[in-house]
């Protein structure tokens, strides 16, 4: 939820130092961060302040990041998301729309990404 007019983002990534990196990076580009390091986490932090956006990857330990987008969406059918990856055939998600990027990804990309994504209202472009 938007605190002062910086949208709220909630990153996932069981690679801790990555989620931090993603995390420090948006934070210094004007977004409010929550950082998860699995799906579990991820959800229990949203009930208590629900994000705007979540960036997540895909695989990662009980939870894989299309089962939390999937849950997510259940309470926000309409939250923006992107998955990061390093997998190839991600195109094969039924989580349409969904951003779906590959690793590694330039933070500044994403970050154009995320901006365009939360601009548009839309969950994906």
């Amino acid at each position: 939820m938007r605190v002062d007019g910086m949208p709220h983002v909630l990153v996932v990534d069981d690679e801790t130092a990555l989620a931090d990196i993603i995390g420090a990076y948006l934070e210094a580009n004007g977004y409010r961060i929550t950082v998860a390091n699995d799906g579990q986490e991820a959800l229990a932090l949203d009930a208590r302040d629900p994000a705007d956006a979540v960036i997540t990857d895909f695989a990662m330990p009980g939870m894989n990041g299309r089962d939390l987008v999937a849950d997510l969406r259940r309470r926000r059918p309409d939250l923006p998301a992107i998955m990061v990856s390093g997998y190839v055939g991600m195109q094969q998600l039924d989580l349409h729309p969904l951003l779906l990027l590959n690793k590694p990804v330039s933070l500044a990309i994403l970050t154009r990404h995320l901006r365009d994504l939360l601009d548009s209202g839309t969950s994906a472009r």
